[in-house]
């Protein structure tokens, strides 16, 4: 296996939150697929988060380094590395920024999960803290010493979730009201973005910044609202042999996304979980085409002050459809419906959501691939069944909060609750 040098420009491409699901597996996938320069950044924090949750991954998790030595070992490449920085110190991200100039930042490290950031005020706080504060530390030390750098952040389609709109479109628009029987205009406004968790709430004050900081200081930037992704490997990780480069895949309820938790259900025979009656719909792209959609974003022609939206996703399914689709594949899963622990709208109207020509060509055969990214994905959980802990699967966070007399007693935890009785008892069987 060697690196394959693509037509891409030269200089380096930096990964933040580089040890993480989607940036160890863009690291990965740059490296290999481009013959450039690759940086990862990570401050490792998610490997704490996991453990005071009690989630696990799939497969067992090599440390960057070791994993880096694979890479070599089997790519035969020497244009990966990296870095441990923590985003929150700003010293720290300006001397890696200095360090390497590099031609594009990739800033994925993120608190990832909506559960975790409605576990406690702890939580919500370092989601706040992480995800933003850490990219406005980024955005000043471009600004000061890197201005040519493309910076790519790494978003969520979940900004939306509570806004029901017809249409999402790319760039900002003319909106028209009526109040009071007076008509009125809103010019060059982003459609309106409401959160249903403090996670999505980071993502859309993110959105935000990046569009101010473009602006006042003659940034590249590019927003990435990225839908939920599904699937464990790409192509250079899947084999057997290439076990050592595997991505981090949680499948436990705070930090596993809906897609993967149900194939981990089902290969052990586990019931499917929908919460609520599962008519909540959610964008879906698999891990491979996130990663061939991020190998164009990287080379998009962004001028100084100009702020790029995209929106990362190739299906639109509901949670019920989700589970229906793999259940397909095996009719013997057993779909099961919980209450919904999460407090998610359930809007009238169906968006028509806007993609970019840059990746419009990937949504031509999108029903072919999924049924090939479903049956990679199943192959690839089989062979780490016996790794599968169902106990951490079920929900344990729940969105609302009961009023108490007196204050909780301290607790060294991520304040996640046991699991309701009747999660329980579907446990149970």
């Amino acid at each position: 296996m060697h690196p394959q040098s693509s037509s891409s420009p030269a200089g380096t491409i930096m990964v933040l939150g580089g040890d993480g699901y989607l940036g160890w597996t863009l690291g990965l996938a740059l490296a290999s697929r481009t013959g450039r320069p690759v940086v990862l950044v990570d401050n490792l924090i998610k490997r704490r988060w996991e453990k005071e949750a009690g989630a696990k991954v799939l497969v067992p998790l090599k440390t960057p380094r070791a994993r880096i030595a694979e890479y070599e070992r089997l790519f035969g490449g020497q244009n990966l590395s990296f870095e441990k920085v923590e985003l929150l110190d700003s010293g720290a991200v300006e001397r890696v920024i200095a360090k390497y100039r590099p031609a594009v930042v990739i800033n994925a490290a993120q608190q990832p999960s909506a559960p975790f950031s409605m576990s406690s005020a702890k939580n919500a706080a370092a989601t706040f803290s992480n995800n933003i504060v850490g990219h406005l530390n980024v955005l000043w030390a471009l600004a000061g010493l890197s201005k040519a750098t493309t910076y790519i952040k790494l978003g969520s389609a979940g900004c939306y979730m509570g806004t029901d709109t017809d249409y999402i479109p790319l760039e900002k628009k003319d909106f028209t009201f009526e109040d009071h029987g007076a008509q009125h205009q809103v010019l060059q406004g982003f459609l309106p973005m409401q959160a249903t968790d403090f996670y999505h709430q980071s993502k859309i004050t993110d959105l935000l910044i990046d569009d101010l900081c473009s602006k006042i200081w003659g940034l590249k930037v590019i927003t990435v609202q990225q839908a939920t992704i599904f699937g464990a490997t790409i192509p250079e990780n899947h084999p057997e042999e290439c076990a050592g480069l595997a991505a981090r895949f949680n499948y436990d309820s705070v930090f596993g996304t809906v897609f993967n938790r149900f194939v981990c259900q089902m290969v052990i025979g586990h019931p499917l979980t929908v919460y609520g009656d599962g008519s909540q719909k959610t964008g879906l792209i698999s891990l491979e085409d996130t990663v061939e959609n991020f190998l164009e974003f990287t080379d998009l022609d962004v001028a100084p002050g100009e702020h790029q939206v995209l929106h990362n996703y190739t299906h639109r399914l509901s949670i019920s459809e989700i589970a229906q689709r793999l259940a397909a594949i095996d009719p013997s899963t057993e779909i099961r419906h919980l209450a919904n622990p999460r407090q998610e709208p359930v809007g009238r109207l169906d968006p028509h959501v806007e993609v970019h020509g840059a990746i419009a060509a990937r949504h031509a055969d999108k029903e072919a691939r999924l049924q090939a990214d479903m049956a990679a994905m199943l192959e690839f959980t089989d062979r780490y069944r016996d790794n599968i802990d169902p106990s951490i699967i079920l929900p344990t966070v729940e969105w609302s909060v009961e009023e108490t007399e007196a204050p909780a007693p301290a607790r060294r935890d991520l304040g996640v609750r046991p699991a309701p009785a009747f999660y329980r008892e579907v446990a149970e069987g």
